[in-house]
C-alpha cells in the first residue's frame, strides 16, 4: 500500500476534478493509476445495498485473485470510498482493433487472454462475468478487472462453464471474431486448464438447445447479442 500523504492528496484532487465519474485515471510521479469509487455502475439500482456490496466484493475478490494468481492488479491505496490500482495497459478490444498490431501479435494476445482465465480457474477461482473489455494487456502480461460480481452458483463446474461461455460470447460479439481468433482464445484456456470446461460448455448449450435454435431463427433480424449467441451455439453445439 502507498501511504504517502502526497499520494492521498493526489487521489482526492483527481476525485474532486471528476466528481461524477466512477473510474478515474490520474498520474503521480510518472506512473498512471486508476481510481475506482464506491459509486453505482448504473446497474442493479433497485437493490439499495448493491453499491456497497459491489465495492466491498470487488476489494475482497480482487485481493484474493492477486494473491493466488497475480492476474488482478494490486490495490495500492484504499479508503472507505475508493480503491486505487496501477494502470496495466489497454483492454483486449483496443489491441485487436489496432491496424499496427500484426496478426501474429493479435493471436498471441488472445492466447494469453484465454490462458489467464484458465489460470484463474486452475487456482480455484472464477470471475463471474468475463468479457474482453475486462482483460488488459501490456508487454505480454494480462490483467483481469471488474471483480464486483458475486458467484451466482455454489457449483464450481457451473461457474467455470459460464465464465468460459461468456468470454467466448464477448468475442463473438465483435466484428473481428474470425475463427482463428476463437481458436486462439480456446487454445490459451485449454493449455492452462485442460479441455474439460469446453466439454461442459458444449453440454450446457446442447441441454438448452431450444434457446440456440431460437437464436438461429432470429438471425435475420441482425440483433447483435442474439447473433453473437447464435454464432456461439453453432460453433460449440451444432
Amino acid at each position: 500500500m502507498i501511504t504517502d500523504e502526497a499520494f492521498r492528496q493526489a487521489v482526492k484532487a483527481a476525485i474532486a476534478e471528476h466528481k461524477k465519474d466512477r473510474n478515474i485515471a490520474f498520474t503521480w510521479e510518472g506512473q498512471t493509476y486508476w481510481i475506482k469509487r464506491r459509486l453505482s455502475n448504473g446497474r442493479n439500482q433497485f437493490a439499495k445495498s448493491s453499491v456497497n456490496v459491489q465495492f466491498y466484493t470487488e476489494i475482497a475478490r480482487s485481493s484474493i485473485a492477486h494473491t493466488l494468481t497475480g492476474l488482478s492488479p494490486e490495490i495500492v491505496y484504499l479508503d472507505a470510498d475508493c480503491m486505487v490500482t496501477r494502470a496495466a495497459g489497454e483492454n483486449i478490444n483496443h489491441w485487436m482493433r489496432r491496424r499496427d498490431v500484426s496478426e501474429e501479435e493479435k493471436l498471441e494476445i488472445l492466447i494469453r487472454t484465454g490462458q489467464a482465465l484458465g489460470e484463474l480457474h486452475q487456482a480455484g477461482m472464477t470471475h463471474g462475468r468475463p468479457t474482453l473489455r475486462d482483460f488488459l494487456y501490456e508487454d505480454g502480461r494480462v490483467t483481469l478487472l471488474d471483480w464486483e460480481n458475486m458467484p451466482r452458483w455454489d457449483n464450481k463446474k457451473k461457474r467455470m462453464t459460464m465464465d468460459y461461455l461468456l468470454l467466448l460470447l464477448s468475442l463473438f460479439r465483435e466484428p473481428y471474431s474470425e475463427i482463428d481468433y476463437i481458436k486462439a482464445l480456446e487454445k490459451g484456456y485449454t493449455g492452462a486448464n485442460g479441455g474439460e470446461t469446453r466439454k461442459w460448455a458444449r453440454a450446457f448449450l446442447k441441454k438448452h438447445a431450444l434457446i440456440g435454435h431460437l437464436a438461429k431463427a432470429l438471425d435475420v433480424f441482425h440483433m447483435k447479442d442474439v447473433e453473437a449467441f447464435s454464432r456461439l451455439y453453432r460453433y460449440l453445439a451444432d
